[in-house]
């Protein structure tokens, strides 16, 4: 065989070798980029950093959760038990708002849109820069250009992906969609373990000024979507703190700040007919209790059960008649709260 001969054939193998990886990714296709799990494969999902993008547009869902940690421990089984959708839950840990708006940009991007979306609210969402992520989205997987797709079709991490998710159907592992990225029986919940994680940080807390601004650019990265989307329901959610959250605002200084941004969100969203504003940040039994907790603001997975209940059965639902007079009794209680009973 002739030197050239030699390289066409080996050039033809190894364009024989590109197409068979190519085409076994886009069959597995373990981050949904192209479609749902074909072949009897179970859906996985356990990165939410690079599924989300897919799985918000190719898998079956009339509902959404989107959210931070806080909505991690939710079930997608009792909302569609408590309320009667197919819930779909893309919970994203540490999501700021601009992960938020490019999730729902998935989410409206070429299927129809979903009859109701779950959402929660957290101080840290209000307060940072609007403009960041909470980690480095890889954007081959955001965005419609076919030329970047090289970066999925030959990447080391998808292919193993494809060979777990095969490796998966062989064994018969079922798809994990009604517990997705739940960590409840992952960590330990009580009062010393509350008060361990919070005495590393309690005696370093120095005021740090809150942006009006700030918020409201935040606040703008989520409204587009809901004000181009009138036949989606948003629920959005404010989470029980714990008191230990609380102080430690009380101890920084930004307390009376950080419940008149909590106000000002509220009053924004209520703006909307097609949105639904519960409040769970003045539940005293839950928040006053550390023994609920795991750091000041993490609670037991029964009460992402509480939230779910409270929601179908419309209790905390905040209207423009009652929400002031919620924030102020919240106010009080922060206010006139001891502190000091909670490390005894």
């Amino acid at each position: 065989m002739t030197e050239k001969k030699a390289f066409y054939s080996l050039a033809g193998y190894l364009a024989g070798a590109l197409v068979l990886v190519a085409l076994a990714v886009f069959l597995v296709d373990p981050f949904y980029h192209y479609h749902d799990a074909w072949f009897g494969m179970p859906v996985v999902l356990e990165n939410a950093v690079y599924q989300t993008p897919g799985a918000a547009r190719n898998l079956e869902y009339d509902s959404v959760i989107v959210g931070t940690s806080m909505t991690e421990n939710f079930h997608a089984s009792w909302f569609d038990e408590a309320m009667g959708w197919k819930t779909l839950k893309l919970s994203y840990s540490g999501a700021r708002t601009d992960d938020l708006k490019a999730i729902l940009g998935q989410i409206y991007s070429n299927r129809e849109a979903p009859e109701n979306i779950l959402m929660d609210v957290n101080a840290y969402q209000l307060t940072v820069d609007p403009k960041t992520a909470y980690a480095i989205r890889p954007e081959y997987l955001y965005d419609d250009k076919i030329v970047t797709d090289t970066s999925y079709l030959y990447n080391q991490d998808v292919l193993l992906a494809s060979v777990n998710r095969v490796l998966d159907g062989l064994h018969g592992r079922e798809s994990n969609l009604d517990e997705a990225y739940t960590w409840e029986d992952e960590v330990y919940f009580g009062k010393d373990q509350a008060l361990e994680t919070e005495r590393k940080t309690r005696g370093g807390m120095a005021y740090e000024p809150i942006s009006l601004e700030v918020c409201d650019q935040n606040i703008d990265n989520i409204l587009p979507f809901i004000e181009a989307h009138p036949e989606t329901t948003f629920y959005i959610f404010y989470p029980p703190y714990s008191m230990l959250y609380w102080e430690r605002e009380m101890i920084g200084g930004s307390w009376e700040e950080m419940l008149f941004l909590y106000k000002h969100s509220i009053e924004r969203f209520l703006e909307y007919e097609n949105v639904k504003v519960y409040y769970f940040q003045d539940e005293k039994e839950i928040i006053s209790n550390l023994d609920n907790y795991r750091d000041a603001t993490h609670h037991r997975p029964e009460y992402n059960k509480y939230i779910c209940e409270c929601i179908a059965a419309g209790k905390n639902l905040l209207t423009k008649e009652n929400y002031e007079d919620r924030i102020l009794g919240m106010y009080e209680y922060v206010q006139k709260f001891d502190y000091e009973v909670l490390w005894k």
